[in-house]
């Protein structure tokens, strides 16, 4: 009988123990996250080296790629722990999260990138000014020598078009502001497939996150790209005498304000305060990791950073 109890005690704190070495810490544990598709080359990167760190002290991380609309739904509605958005959850998202004892929701932009407008690279036109996109979109603008800078391109303009995505739900909140979208447009599943239809298609245009410019590796031209007017409604303003000079959205030109399709990019965590949720967050927001946004092109969020003006 004594034997028996002294072995159903050890049994107990042999489980304890395993109890305690399975705690989830900001380094140990497992996660699934999701990420805006167009943060995908920055955010995948970002698991990478994460996991290459700490994997060995038992960090798992997996995620999926999806529009920021539906990564804010599902935490909102399921029982996710971060998400990256390329546009704020509203306080009425917010207030729909679920209430759980401990657990806290940490907003964080940890970059700021722009939509870029990409072309063929055998066209010749290199400037667009956002009334003239806004234009293209709707379907005001339907041909290239209809542009002030045409540069002697000619041809029906066929607009490449990522649907029920980060970039149509920037080009419709940031561009066509109310006006209906063109109906005849060359349809894209992801920002890689439009890339790789503009290098296609001599006469397209597209819209893709800057992050997939380089990362994509396909050869098409970024355009400079012009604001002609003041908007009120923009979370970033122009400055004033920016208005009309055209500019690359190359990091410099992005942190300044001074190109008009500039967009923050937010992640959410949701969890107690050392939860691994908030581990990877932090991992992210640190200088190694917001070294990865830098190095794709795109102004990190939560560093000082010295950036050379383009040349």
């Amino acid at each position: 009988m004594k034997t028996s109890v002294i072995l159903t005690l050890c049994c107990l704190f042999a489980l304890a123990g395993c109890a305690r070495e399975k705690t989830e810490t900001t380094t140990r544990g497992n996660l699934h996250a999701l990420f805006a598709e167009s943060t995908a080359p920055a955010m995948a990167q970002e698991v990478s080296q994460f996991l290459t760190t700490y994997r060995k002290a038992g960090a798992n991380i997996s995620f999926e790629l999806v529009s920021s609309d539906e990564a804010i739904r599902r935490m909102v509605r399921d029982t996710l722990r971060y998400i990256v958005s390329t546009r704020p959850m509203s306080p009425a998202e917010k207030q729909q999260l679920p209430k759980v004892e401990g657990f806290d929701l940490n907003e964080i932009v940890v970059a700021y990138d722009g939509m870029a407008v990409v072309v063929h690279q055998k066209n010749l036109v290199e400037k667009m000014t956002t009334t003239e996109l806004t234009k293209i979109l709707s379907g005001e603008i339907r041909r290239w020598e209809q542009l002030s800078n045409a540069e002697g391109m000619k041809g029906t303009i066929e607009v490449v078009y990522q649907d029920s995505s980060d970039v149509s739900l920037f080009a419709e909140s940031r561009l066509l502001q109310g006006k209906m979208l063109r109906k005849n447009l060359v349809k894209s599943g992801s920002s890689l497939a439009t890339l790789q239809a503009v290098v296609e298609r001599p006469l397209s245009l597209g819209l893709v996150g800057v992050l997939w410019v380089d990362s994509a590796r396909v050869p098409a031209n970024v355009l400079k790209i012009a604001e002609t007017r003041q908007v009120k409604d923009t979370a970033f303003s122009i400055p004033a005498e920016r208005i009309g000079k055209f500019c690359t959205p190359h990091p410099a030109n992005v942190y300044r304000n001074y190109y008009p399709l500039k967009r923050a990019i937010y992640a959410y965590s949701f969890g107690p305060v050392a939860s691994f949720a908030s581990g990877f967050a932090t991992f992210v927001a640190t200088a190694d990791g917001q070294r990865i946004f830098l190095d794709k092109n795109v102004v990190p969020g939560t560093q000082h950073i010295k950036l050379r003006a383009p040349e």
